[in-house]
């Protein structure tokens, strides 16, 4: 049996082709999914337009790693028969991380000095990803979704974990004043959980060319919105308990320490290779903890299924625009031109 997939074929810029492969015969640990749509993700545009940083990544690859669908055969045994999505990391499950449920830290216990990509994110990236009308999928690797979960939001639930791993760094991140930088999905993502979840203090700051992406964050529910971070401070204003950095612009750390509070916390999501510089003293003195947050975990990923299922979580309001399999590309175009919200992929 055949199936059309969209391959990467190397590092180079729109290196990119549909292409016809034959379906592997399925292992007793695998099933068949049916595909139903897939979410365009920052690294799969990173990939498609060439960028650096990917050196990693096995080439030519099938893209594609927020995926929804439906089982169709199974290797051995019996899988429900319900919508899934998939969990794109196949961790070891014998280390000291996948042992407390952090998969995403998992490197199949090799010790890392340079922090590359773990080595158990595979869909997508080290192995064929979901971009393609059938995909071969480890039955571990498969997280059912409830009916009230729409297959656009399904195909975007991956980004959303990786947002609501940002935002569980915060304890008590409901009743806590919190500003977003930068309003791309995940950004989005995290002001919609923070929105959801009954927050009134969610400020999103983003640039001028963000304007059409600050104003969904407005629709959303977040209550104030800038341009510049000059804009923020005010007669009133006390600080932020926390700041969560979407953005990776190597000046945010920086201006965090001027907008946190004694005490705050400063959460990077967004990833660049640029070094940065910040005052030890003002760390010290005001008691600033920064954290990384990267990927998901299984735990965090099935929490996020189950906000999807709350009509309380804008999650829909945040699909900007759904585009055939066959005019993929133009998806990924629209997404380099910063779409307002995720493009998703239907088949």
């Amino acid at each position: 049996m055949h199936n059309k997939v969209l391959v990467k074929n190397s590092s180079a810029q729109k290196d990119i082709k549909f292409e016809s492969y034959e379906i592997p015969e399925l292992k007793p640990h695998q099933s068949l999914l049916k595909v139903n749509a897939v979410g365009i993700c920052g690294s799969d545009l990173h990939m498609y337009d060439g960028h650096g940083g990917y050196d990693w990544v096995t080439y030519p690859l099938v893209l594609g790693h927020e995926v929804t669908g439906k089982v169709v055969a199974v290797g051995e045994g019996e899988i429900p028969p319900q919508r899934m999505v998939i969990n794109p990391y196949k961790s070891c499950g014998v280390c000291e991380f996948c042992l407390t449920g952090d998969s995403n830290r998992c490197d199949f216990d090799d010790y890392k000095y340079i922090k590359t990509p773990t080595e158990a994110l595979r869909y997508g990236f080290r192995e064929p990803g979901g971009m393609a009308e059938y995909m071969v999928v480890d039955n571990k690797n498969l997280i059912p979704i409830q009916d009230e979960v729409t297959d656009e939001v399904a195909a975007i639930s991956e980004a959303l974990a990786v947002s609501y791993t940002a935002v569980v760094k915060i304890e008590n991140f409901a009743q806590k004043s919190i500003l977003v930088v930068g309003p791309g999905p995940i950004g989005l993502g995290v002001a919609a959980i923070l929105v959801g979840s009954g927050n009134p203090q969610v400020v999103m700051l983003g640039t001028a060319i963000d304007k059409d992406r600050l104003q969904l964050a407005k629709d959303i529910g977040v209550s104030k919105i800038f341009q510049n971070a000059e804009d923020i401070p005010h007669e009133q204003f006390k600080g932020f308990d926390a700041i969560i950095d979407c953005s990776g612009h190597p000046t945010i750390p920086n201006t965090a320490l001027r907008l946190l509070k004694r005490g705050g916390e400063l959460i990077l999501v967004g990833i660049n290779p640029a070094n940065f510089s910040i005052p030890m003293d003002q760390i010290v003195r005001g008691e600033i903890s920064i954290k990384g947050s990267y990927g998901i975990t299984q735990s965090n990923y099935e929490a996020v299924l189950s906000l999807a299922a709350d009509p309380r979580f804008p999650f829909q309001k945040l699909i900007a625009q759904t585009v055939p399999f066959n005019d993929c590309l133009e998806g990924f175009e629209s997404a380099l031109n910063k779409a307002s919200g995720k493009i998703v992929i239907k088949m």
